[in-house]
């Protein structure tokens, strides 16, 4: 007697979030391969290939340093700013690259979606994993450097990658909103790059903290922004780490972000491919 193996497949919207879960990693070997392609095409035809991931966070920290060392003369943290700024700077350019290439995911890989049945939240899934690759590099960058220029490097660096890990789950949570939503309605992928710069000039990324009136300095501590950045720096440069309530604003964020977010791209999805 021959047996028959019966698929089953519900409605998008009966799906539970571990079901989303365990789709994605039954399709692990699809997410690992579209970030490989994603890692390639990025960096083909150029000439200088994977030295832009060092390049871009190098002169944008170069180009702070001038700004606020040698204008604005803002405290130098005892002659280490390019180290402060730079480990700003290669967190934030990392999640902006997620939030801004994973929110336009779903509208850039629309012949992949119409044409192949997958777990559509794969697609969110790529920037995370190959903007990663590159923040890496730039942490160990930033490691080098501290070593150079004859800095404090804690012990703590080893914490890093569970940063990066933090950062990544943060900017796939923001993207299962925005990713949906973007495939509906084309304004998010224009206001996106608009809010992500006004963002970067309201957080503590390229100035410390301190420079921030007293009264509102709270927030900025309470911001994920912040905790994300501060992390980084308390990681690899030994500075002062993230109020425990920060850490756990932190957290519960990427909690809501990431049910709310399942929990709508999951009622969206049926018509993603329509409107796409």
């Amino acid at each position: 007697m021959t047996s028959v193996t019966v698929k089953i497949i519900k409605p998008h919207s009966e799906r539970s979030f571990a079901e989303d879960v365990a789709g994605i990693w039954a399709h692990r070997e699809l997410v690992l391969v579209l970030a490989r392609r994603e890692i390639s095409v990025r960096y083909r035809q150029t000439t200088v290939g994977l030295l832009w991931v060092l390049l871009q966070p190098l002169v944008t920290t170069a180009i702070f340093t001038t700004v606020f060392v040698f204008f604005i003369r803002i405290p130098d943290q005892d002659g280490s700013y390019p180290l402060f700024a730079f480990a700003g700077i290669a967190v934030w350019q990392y999640f902006t690259r997620v939030v801004s290439e994973g929110g336009s995911s779903l509208v850039t890989s629309s012949a992949l979606i119409t044409k192949v049945s997958f777990p559509r939240m794969i697609i969110p899934l790529v920037s995370p994993i190959a903007a990663g690759v590159d923040c890496l590099i730039a942490i160990f960058a930033l490691v080098l450097l501290t070593a150079l220029f004859g800095a404090h490097l804690s012990w703590t660096v080893i914490f890093a990658p569970l940063i990066i890990l933090a950062v990544a789950l943060f900017g796939y949570g923001i993207v299962l909103w925005l990713a949906p939503l973007n495939a509906v309605y084309r304004d998010i992928g224009i206001v996106m790059p608009f809010v992500l710069q006004i963002a970067m000039y309201l957080s503590p990324i390229v100035y410390p903290a301190s420079l921030v009136p007293e009264k509102i300095r709270w927030l900025y501590e309470l911001s994920p922004v912040a905790v994300m950045v501060d992390s980084m720096r308390w990681a690899v440069l030994g500075t002062n780490a993230p109020s425990l309530a920060g850490i756990g604003v932190f957290i519960m964020t990427i909690v809501i972000l990431f049910w709310g977010g399942a929990r709508m791209f999951r009622n969206m999805e049926g018509t993603i491919v329509d409107r796409i």
